[in-house]
C-alpha cells in the first residue's frame, strides 16, 4: 500500500504536459526534446512499477525529483546567466573595442561619456556601429542559447495563432501601457539613448537615420523577442508558464540599467507573456513588441521635437486609453468562460523553490550584481 501511494504521487512532467492553446506538432517536439536521455537542460522523469525510485536518463536517481528538478533549474540558470553577461559585454564594451579598432586605422570616430556614452564622427561609421551593437547584444546570447538547447524550431518559433481575435485587447492593453508607463519614464529613459544617439549624430531627414529608425522599431523587436520569448521562455515553461514569465520579464527588465524602464519593461514582458501563451503563437509577441516600440520612438520624437501638452501629445495619449477601453469591454464579453486553464503543468517545486534555484545559479547572481550596478551608475550620472 505505501508504495502503490508513493507512485501515485510521481508526477510524469513529460508525458503529461500540456499548453492548451500550443499545436499538437509543438507539444509532441516539445516532449521529444524533453525525453532525450543526454539532454541536460530537460527535466523529466518517468515511472517506473519495478521499484518506488524514479529514473531519469539510463540510469536510476538517487535524488528526488524535486532535486533533480533543482539541478536542472540551476543548470539553466548558469546557462542563461552566461547568454546574459554576454549580452552586458556587448553592450557595455564591445563598442569601446570597436571604436579604439577605427582609431587605431585612423578613421575619424570617438566616443564621448556625458552621463551616456555616445558615439561621435563620420555619420557613416557612427550609423553602422551604433546598430550593429543594437543587434548583436540580442543576436549573439540569442544564438548561444539555441546552439546549446537545440529547441526544435517548432518550440522555440511557434508560429501558428490559435486565437488571433484575442489579440485586439492585447495591442490596446500595450498601447496603453507604453503610453503611461512610457510618458512618465521619458525624461529619464536609457531605452530612448538609441533614438538620441542618432538624432544627435545624424542630420535630420537623412537616409541613415530613417534606416536606423525602421530597422530599430521593426527588425530589433523581433530579435528581442527571439531571446527573450524565442528561447528563454519557451524553455522555462517546461517549469510552469507563470514561472517562466514571471522569470523572463525579471531578466528582461535587469537588461534595462534604469529604474523607470524596468518597471515599463517588465510590465510590458508580462503582458506580452500573457498573449503568447493564450495565442500560441510568436507572431503575437514581436506584433506586441513591435507596437510598444512605435510607441516609445513616438514619445521621443514628441519629446525630442514638440512640446508636453501639444496636440499631438493628447492624441498619443489619448488613443490608446480609449481603445483599451473598448477592447477590455469587448473582452469581458466575450469571454470563453468555458476556456481551459492555461498553466496545467504541475511540477515538484513551489514557485519560490524554483527561483531560489534559477537565480542563485552563480553566473546568474554575477550577471544581477553587474545589472544592479549598472542600473545604480545610470542613476548617479542622470
Amino acid at each position: 500500500m505505501p508504495e502503490e501511494t508513493a507512485l501515485q504521487k510521481v508526477i510524469d512532467v513529460v508525458e503529461d504536459f500540456s499548453c492548451p492553446y500550443q499545436t499538437d506538432a509543438y507539444q509532441e517536439a516539445f516532449r521529444s526534446w524533453r525525453r532525450k536521455k543526454q539532454n541536460p537542460y530537460a527535466f523529466r522523469f518517468t515511472k517506473n512499477p519495478k521499484e518506488t525510485a524514479f529514473s531519469e536518463s539510463q540510469s536510476s536517481a538517487i535524488q528526488s525529483p524535486a532535486q533533480t528538478e533543482q539541478r536542472v533549474l540551476s543548470r539553466l540558470g548558469s546557462l542563461i546567466g552566461y547568454a546574459m553577461i554576454c549580452y552586458l559585454i556587448i553592450e557595455n564594451i564591445l563598442d569601446k573595442f570597436v571604436v579604439l579598432l577605427m582609431q587605431f586605422l585612423h578613421l575619424h570616430i570617438e566616443i564621448v561619456f556625458s552621463g551616456e556614452s555616445r558615439l561621435y564622427g563620420d555619420e557613416t561609421l557612427v550609423f553602422w556601429v551604433a546598430l550593429s551593437i543594437q543587434f548583436l547584444k540580442y543576436l549573439v546570447p540569442t544564438l548561444m542559447l539555441q546552439a546549446v538547447l537545440k529547441l526544435p524550431v517548432q518550440v522555440s518559433i511557434p508560429l501558428k495563432i490559435r486565437k488571433p481575435n484575442k489579440l485586439l485587447s492585447g495591442f490596446a492593453l500595450v498601447m496603453l501601457l507604453s503610453a503611461g508607463l512610457g510618458m512618465l519614464s521619458a525624461p529619464m529613459s536609457a531605452d530612448l539613448e538609441k533614438y538620441r544617439l542618432m538624432a544627435g549624430t545624424t542630420n535630420p531627414g537623412n537616409y541613415k537615420i530613417i534606416i536606423y529608425i525602421l530597422m530599430t522599431i521593426f527588425i530589433l523587436p523581433l530579435i528581442t523577442e527571439l531571446l527573450l520569448h524565442g528561447c528563454m521562455f519557451q524553455i522555462l515553461r517546461q517549469f510552469g508558464d507563470l514561472f517562466a514569465a514571471v522569470s523572463t520579464a525579471l531578466l528582461a527588465a535587469a537588461l534595462t540599467h534604469n529604474f523607470f524602464d524596468a518597471l515599463r519593461i517588465g510590465l510590458i514582458h508580462l503582458t506580452i507573456s500573457y498573449y503568447l501563451i493564450h495565442t500560441g503563437s510568436f507572431w503575437s509577441a514581436a506584433c506586441l513588441r513591435i507596437v510598444h516600440e512605435i510607441y516609445m520612438f513616438a514619445i521621443f520624437y514628441l519629446e525630442t521635437y514638440d512640446s508636453i501638452g501639444s496636440r499631438e501629445w493628447w492624441i498619443v495619449l489619448l488613443l490608446p486609453c480609449l481603445l483599451s477601453a473598448g477592447a477590455i469591454v469587448h473582452f469581458f464579453l466575450t469571454k470563453n468562460k468555458t476556456a481551459p486553464p492555461t498553466d496545467q503543468n504541475i511540477t515538484y517545486l513551489n514557485l519560490r523553490e524554483k527561483a531560489e534555484a534559477f537565480f542563485t545559479a552563480m553566473p546568474m547572481v554575477g550577471f544581477l550584481i553587474c545589472s544592479i550596478l549598472l542600473l545604480t551608475i545610470t542613476a548617479m550620472l542622470t
